[in-house]
């Protein structure tokens, strides 16, 4: 990529020539003569130079931004293809979690997959449901397995049930209840819960990491709905009405290698029949 764009970007996010200057490894006169050169090739200022070393980016400046931004992903994407372009017995498989199936299944099914096929490489991506299934439509990923059932555009993403979940309630009632991140399967779920018993918390904390959420339970902070599959054998929990038996989905781009998918869906569905 554009040396003097990757510079504008790290410029951009710091707002800090030397703070710039520091993170890519040069000197901050070379940062500055970099700016300088791209708002020559553009004509056009890309940012308002301020007292005490203070930046601020132009509508120009904001503009770029967002496309450089693009060019860098289409950029790391290109260069990913072309290394993979040439090899015949290589593939890059990119698959996304979402955090609970990421918290029990990653492991065990990256060690099977790497004895399985042993010259793919894997690229894992853990985010919560409807970021891996964006993901997926948009092709970053070919597959992924997911909490929450999804609408989708099945010319352009498949999807099908690999495998039920309970979810139970533990925690200590102090009127606080914390609540995994806006488009997570926990957070649908637990809205649902809030709705059917009529219940409205006194405080919310909401974390996007279940690891994050037991240490507060255990720390006596509050309630929270969660997997009971993440739980440690020891733990109390109160189990829910069948409402919250929820599905477990695979999801795969349309256009995914159908005998890929075939052997890693086997493989997945393997794994989670221990867990499940």
């Amino acid at each position: 990529m554009n040396t003097n764009l990757e510079t504008f970007i790290s410029v951009y996010e710091s707002r800090n020539f030397s703070i710039a200057a520091k993170e890519l490894f040069v000197t901050q006169p070379t940062v500055s003569v970099r700016i300088e050169q791209l708002e020559k090739e553009l004509a056009t200022p890309l940012f308002v130079r301020k007292y005490r070393q203070e930046i601020v980016p132009t509508k120009a400046g904001e503009l770029l931004y967002k496309k450089a931004i693009q060019i860098r992903e289409l950029w790391q994407e290109t260069q990913t293809e072309m290394r993979y372009a040439e090899a015949s017995n290589r593939r890059l498989i990119r698959i996304g979690f979402s955090q609970t199936l990421a918290m029990t299944t990653v492991t065990d099914f990256l060690v099977q997959a790497r004895a399985k096929y042993p010259t793919d490489d894997w690229e894992v991506t853990v985010a919560n449901s409807e970021a891996i299934s964006h993901l997926i439509a948009n092709r970053k990923l070919e597959m992924g397995l997911v909490e929450k059932p999804i609408v989708t555009d099945t010319s352009v993403v498949k999807r099908k049930s690999i495998a039920t979940d309970q979810l139970v309630r533990i925690g200590q009632p102090t009127g606080t209840w914390i609540i995994r991140e806006p488009g997570s399967g926990i957070e649908h779920y637990t809205n649902l819960f809030f709705s059917e018993y009529d219940l409205i918390p006194a405080h919310t904390i909401v974390l996007n990491r279940n690891d994050l959420i037991l240490n507060l339970v255990t720390a006596g902070v509050g309630e929270t709905i969660i997997s009971r599959s993440v739980l440690p054998k020891s733990w109390d929990f109160t189990e829910l009405n069948p409402h919250f038996q929820r599905s477990l989905y695979f999801m795969s781009a349309a256009d995914t290698d159908k005998h890929l998918l075939g052997n890693v869906f086997e493989l997945l569905q393997e794994i989670i029949a221990t867990i499940y």
